[in-house]
């Protein structure tokens, strides 16, 4: 098991490399930059899976320390893409990132970290790479050449990237790039790690030839965020849209005590619709199901206006005395108080007039999401317990 969970590096690039494909294959604004992208995800995960560990110990690699650097080779190629997307996307960067002088760079180190790493006379034995005399010095000149290119990368992707996300506004693409941010951080991290790596040779002359279980970490954390922020565009909208079928499906219920009690004196304002319950409603259905109950209460507020009683506002300030709520809850407190008298005096038949002046408010001018949120606070307060029994009571003995 834990074999497997040391590619876990590899899958998520490789989930990333597939991603970015699609969206090429698909049509893209910027095809070169995505183009880049996908090369990138697809030569990480090439350098995931030949750097795991267990790779190391596979019987039928005949010279484990050329598929370490065949890895470290593979990986220098995957950064090198990062700086190139972000010139060909065209964002605000240092004049020293260009695209001739980042190639040249590139094969340079390249070249460099190859010839060092062989001119050392490295070998392997269990999983890790042993040195001797100078060759210390070479194998660890080729580890900071390695670090040195891949904090170069970072950096140069890191910083127009995370710039440009400073100015937008919130939706799909802040957070991507705010979670590419991150994931870039975590790999600067990940590599400043690899100075453990070259002061451990220099002391010891040994190094692991695959990554260690600190490095493993970091680049998975770093992968998983920048596979999140790559896909985001995908999976935003689905938990945006969760988000508010989630809302409006709590709303709905949180209405229901009230809604209820509306409807058993004015059924007729109830829409029938012939749905299933609002559980199994598509994102539109539910908010449209809010939408519809919020104007049957709001008819049933029409009709139950008949039945105020004269004294409404002085049986709402004695629902306040026994039933004290914070300020805040008052206004909902007392308009729970005159809806229960007034369901009291429409069950039992109004004896005096009825006190039209006393409006069972909700908010003017506002959007249904407003008078919803209003309407959920009048209904916890109507839920309040021995509310609706003291209004009985006390309605009831101004008709006796």
């Amino acid at each position: 098991m834990s074999d497997l969970l040391a590619y876990l590096p590899a899958v998520a690039a490789l989930w990333l490399g597939c991603y970015e494909l699609r969206l090429l294959r698909n049509g893209s604004d910027s095809p070169y930059a995505v183009r880049h992208l996908c090369r990138f995800g697809f030569c990480m995960a090439a350098a995931m899976t030949l750097l795991a560990a267990p790779t190391m110990y596979l019987e039928w690699l005949w010279a484990p320390r050329l598929t370490h650097l065949l890895g470290r080779e593979t990986e220098m190629a995957a950064l090198a893409f990062l700086p190139l997307a972000v010139i060909e996307i065209g964002l605000p960067r240092s004049r020293l990132l260009t695209g001739r002088l980042h190639i040249g760079v590139t094969l340079a180190a390249l070249v460099l970290c190859a010839v060092l790493f062989l001119s050392s006379g490295v070998r392997t034995r269990h999983g890790s790479l042993l040195v001797e005399g100078s060759g210390a010095v070479l194998l660890a000149s080729s580890d900071t050449v390695f670090t040195g290119y891949s904090l170069w990368c970072l950096a140069m992707f890191l910083v127009p990237v995370h710039r440009f996300a400073r100015g937008l506004g919130p939706g799909a693409l802040r957070t991507g790039l705010r979670l590419i941010t991150a994931s870039v951080a975590v790999g600067l991290v990940w590599a400043l790690w690899g100075v453990s790596a070259i002061v451990t040779v220099a002391l010891d002359g040994r190094q692991s030839a695959g990554l260690d279980p600190v490095g493993r970490m970091l680049g998975l954390c770093c992968l998983v965020l920048g596979v999140l922020g790559g896909t985001a565009g995908g999976w935003v909208s689905v938990t945006t849209a969760a988000g508010r079928w989630l809302r409006a499906y709590r709303t709905y219920r949180a209405l229901e005590p009230l809604w209820s009690a509306l409807q058993a004196v004015s059924p007729g304002t109830a829409l029938d619709l012939g749905w299933p319950p609002v559980r199994l409603f598509s994102l539109h259905r539910s908010e449209f199901a809010l939408y519809r109950r919020v104007i049957e209460i709001r008819d049933g507020y029409l009709e139950l206006r008949a039945f105020v009683p004269p004294d409404a506002r002085a049986l709402s300030d004695a629902a306040l005395a026994r039933f004290p709520v914070p300020p805040a809850g008052r206004a909902a407190m007392a308009e729970a108080a005159v809806i229960a008298a007034a369901l009291e005096s429409a069950r039992t038949g109004p004896g005096a007039p009825a006190d039209r002046d006393v409006a069972l408010a909700y908010p003017v001018d506002c959007s249904v999401e407003e008078e919803a949120a209003w309407l959920v606070q009048v209904a916890e307060a109507f839920t309040v317990a021995g509310l609706v029994e003291h209004m009985r009571h006390r309605v009831g003995r101004r008709v006796d």
